[in-house]
């Protein structure tokens, strides 16, 4: 099919608009990224699902507290490519999440991804002073090349793990592990480990996307007002031989689908180990009964990560809008 690239070829294009488009971008969403069988996608087109028949009770000039933004391509009254464009506020400037692009297959080899992204960043250099983030799956080089093109820059990599409660038989206890090697609660004296590690696995300008403040891990946060309310939900597990600290887990309990993981470790040899050990310490002591969520990174502890019983969700590149 011909390319849609040619100057006044955007009369496809238009805003989003919640009231009446939501139900349509979620089954187009769900279709394109194959969320059927994923529970943290399952999760979220639940939300869009639920948002979209609140919004059906306002009048389309009205949109309801919280709308999504963004774009979509429609053909003969059909929606049939989408972009989503959301906006954070940071302390350290503003940062816009493109998310969402999915094209109906009948639709696809058009340009219209390519349309829809070119479109929504025009939308989004209006206002000035803003960082444009993305997150594309690592296999799908055709999505990557064109963000390339686009201007955007590759960040970081990063694996998503996922653990899931459903079991038809229960998980018999580990054994193996170096005797010398003791997985029990974290010291006071842990966090600088800690909290170095946590910053080379997990880096700081691609944390925001997770609203999550590492620094109240610091087992100090407790004299800070504003980490009150997350200090309940952490539990801490740490890998030790004698006195040396070899890692730290941390379970993060949340009101989203799954609950989060984080992985304190070093880059050395013995990483999968260590990961095996921890997580099937956390496993055996918890007992959890919701589905647990670790994302690291791509390329590491992927044996270790496995024997504890973890599947891979998705391999993510985090890709950056280069400034002109």
């Amino acid at each position: 099919m011909p390319s849609i690239e040619a100057p006044g070829t955007y009369f496809h294009i238009r805003r989003l608009n919640p009231n009446r488009d939501l139900s349509a971008v979620a089954d187009l969403v769900e279709d394109a990224f194959e969320l059927k069988d994923d529970p943290e996608g399952a999760w979220i087109l639940r939300q869009m699902r639920a948002f979209a028949r609140r919004a059906q009770s306002f009048p389309d000039v009205f949109s309801p507290p919280g709308a999504p933004d963004g774009f979509v391509w429609e053909e003969d009254g059909k929606i049939v490519g989408n972009i989503s464009v959301v906006k954070y506020s940071q302390a350290d400037g503003r940062k816009v999440l493109i998310a969402n692009v999915a094209v109906a297959q009948d639709y696809r080899r058009r340009g219209i991804a390519s349309a829809l992204t070119r479109h929504a960043l025009r939308f989004i250099g209006q206002q000035p002073r803003s960082e444009v983030w993305l997150q594309v799956r690592s296999e799908n080089q055709a999505a990557i090349h064109m963000y390339m093109h686009l201007g955007f820059q590759f960040i970081y990599a990063l694996s998503q793990w996922r653990w899931s409660p459903m079991r038809l038989l229960p998980t018999a206890a580990r054994t193996g592990f170096p005797k010398e090697l003791r997985v029990g609660g974290r010291k006071t004296g842990d966090w600088n480990l800690q909290k170095r590690w946590l910053d080379l696995n997990y880096p700081a300008q691609t944390r925001w996307y997770q609203n999550t403040r590492l620094d109240w891990f610091s087992p100090w946060s407790f004299l800070t007002p504003s980490a009150w309310q997350s200090l309940p939900s952490l539990r801490h597990f740490a890998l030790r031989e004698g006195k040396q600290l070899h890692g730290v887990l941390t379970r993060q309990k949340t009101r989203l689908s799954s609950d989060q993981l984080w992985l304190a470790l070093p880059s050395v040899p013995e990483e999968d180990m260590h990961a095996d050990m921890l997580l099937n310490a956390l496993l055996e002591n918890e007992e959890p009964v919701r589905p647990l969520l670790l994302e690291y990174p791509r390329g590491r502890a992927q044996l270790g990560i496995q024997s504890a019983g973890f599947t891979l969700a998705r391999n993510l590149d985090w890709m950056k809008l280069k400034k002109s």
